[in-house]
């Protein structure tokens, strides 16, 4: 029977360290859930992405790193709790022994918080930079970035059609820097 994992490590305001919990495929919202309810502090970071269906764009949230949260745990009390809630898979580390998650890392995520929680991903794209669109109907063209719309989220690329610079307005998630 293997013991309880100890701890000694803590950060220096003198609460127990985060470690990374890896979760089943999609169940990262589950194991947030259950493991509030059990009193345990989670952060699961997230942000937001949109994916297009046909015309439409539909705005999603996702997690940041898929199938894996971070939670503060005091390893002799909570444990073998998190370790049987339903949805996790493990706690991350060497063989048995959990491996705490510098304080850096955490403060480093939120620091790209905006208002909303949800993490900025955001490219920042400078006039004259080679973009390619991803989707939509001018999916796979290449073009020059001219410009960020005032409307929140289009930007305005120089897309060469027969060989004219047609400026067109699209949404910035579709379209993504060319090295």
């Amino acid at each position: 029977m293997t013991e309880t994992p100890s701890t000694t490590e803590t950060d220096l305001s003198g609460l127990p360290p985060w470690y990374v919990v890896q979760t089943k495929p999609a169940n990262e919202c589950r194991v947030q859930t259950n493991l509030i309810n059990q009193d345990i502090k989670v952060f699961l970071p997230q942000y937001e992405s949109y994916q297009y269906a046909g015309p439409q764009s539909v705005r999603k949230i996702k997690p940041l790193f898929p199938n894996y949260l971070f939670a503060r745990l005091d390893l002799n009390l909570h444990y073998y709790k998190v370790k049987w809630t339903r949805g996790v898979s493990k706690i991350l580390g060497i063989a048995t022994n959990p491996v705490p998650v510098s304080e850096g890392v955490i403060h480093a995520i939120r620091a790209r918080m905006g208002a909303d929680n949800l993490v900025k991903l955001e490219e920042e794209f400078k006039e004259g930079d080679l973009v390619c669109v991803t989707s939509g109907p001018f999916k796979d063209l290449m073009g020059i970035f001219a410009r960020k719309m005032r409307d929140r989220g289009r930007v305005r690329v120089l897309l060469n059609m027969i060989g004219v610079d047609v400026p067109v307005q699209i949404s910035q998630w579709q379209i993504k820097k060319v090295a």
